[in-house]
């Protein structure tokens, strides 16, 4: 496996242990965000199992990673939305050559619906 796919892994099983255990909970661990989070796709690369989305959010670049099946609807000037899930820092992707001062790694983003459309739907 993978070097910093280790330490994903890693980092996700220990925070779930951490979780189930009681010892931390949801509320208190620092990599987890509360809430949906809003953003504009200003960029996307695929390299390896993961896409690679950069993000504005309220005026501030986020880099996202997930799988390409996430994001299969999801296109350049989108606005999004997403739950942070697990941010790592410092992290490496081989695959772009790059390493990341920060990156959520998240499994829930979709397209943001327009709030005129869902109160006509109603």
């Amino acid at each position: 496996m993978k070097r910093g796919v280790k330490k994903f892994v890693t980092l996700v099983l220990v925070f779930t242990a951490l979780v189930f255990s009681g010892l931390v909970t949801a509320q208190e661990a620092p990599s987890a965000v509360d809430g949906i989070r809003t953003a504009t796709v200003k960029e996307m690369q695929i390299a390896g199992s993961y896409v690679y989305v950069l993000a504005n959010e309220e005026g501030e670049e986020v880099w996202l990673a997930t799988t390409p099946g996430f994001v299969k609807d999801i296109s350049y000037g989108d606005t999004i939305e997403f739950l942070g899930e697990v941010e790592m820092q410092g992290f490496h992707s081989k695959g772009l050559g790059k390493t990341f001062n920060s990156i959520w790694f998240i499994s829930q983003i979709r397209v943001k619906q327009d709030d005129t459309t869902e109160d006509a739907a109603e």
